[in-house]
C-alpha cells in the first residue's frame, strides 16, 4: 500500500507542491492542517477500527482515529493546488479522493472519519486561500 502510505506527515503532498508556483505555501497548508487535525484528535480520541482476525494492509498508526490525518491533508492540499494550478484541478482532486478511500481499504480509519478529515481540510485550505488574498 505505498499509495496511502506516501500521505503520511504529508510528505507526497509537500512533494507534488513542489510543481506549483508556491511551494512554501502549498507546505505550511498542508503541515498546518495537520497540526489541527492532531489537535481535534487530541480532544475527541476515537478508537481505530477493530481488525478481528484481519491482517493489516499497513501499519496501523496509534494516534486517534478521528478525523483522518490523510484526508485533511489532502483535501486541504487539493483546495490549494486547485487555486495555483487550476488546469490540475483532476489530478488534485483524483489523488485527494483516492487517498481518501485508502485509508477505509487499508482499514486504518472507519468511513466517518475520513468525511471528518475532509470537513477538516476543506477549513484549513479554505483558510488558507483566504490568508494569502489577505496578504497579496
Amino acid at each position: 500500500m505505498p499509495y496511502t502510505t506516501a500521505g503520511n506527515y504529508g510528505v507526497g503532498w509537500v512533494a507534488a507542491g513542489l510543481a506549483s508556483p508556491r511551494p512554501r505555501r502549498v507546505a505550511a497548508t498542508v503541515w498546518g492542517t495537520l497540526a489541527v487535525n492532531y489537535g481535534i484528535k487530541q480532544l475527541v480520541r476515537r478508537e481505530r477500527p477493530v481488525l478481528d482476525e484481519a491482517i493489516p494492509l499497513i501499519t496501523i498508526p496509534r494516534s486517534s482515529s478521528f478525523p483522518s490525518s490523510h484526508a485533511a491533508m489532502s483535501t486541504a492540499a487539493a483546495v490549494v493546488l486547485t487555486q495555483l494550478r487550476p488546469a490540475m484541478a483532476p489530478a488534485w482532486w483524483t489523488a485527494a479522493a483516492l487517498m481518501c478511500a485508502s485509508r477505509v481499504y487499508v482499514r486504518a480509519h472507519h468511513a466517518s472519519d475520513v468525511v471528518g478529515g475532509v470537513v477538516v481540510g476543506a477549513g484549513c485550505g479554505a483558510a488558507a486561500l483566504a490568508l494569502a488574498s489577505a496578504a497579496g
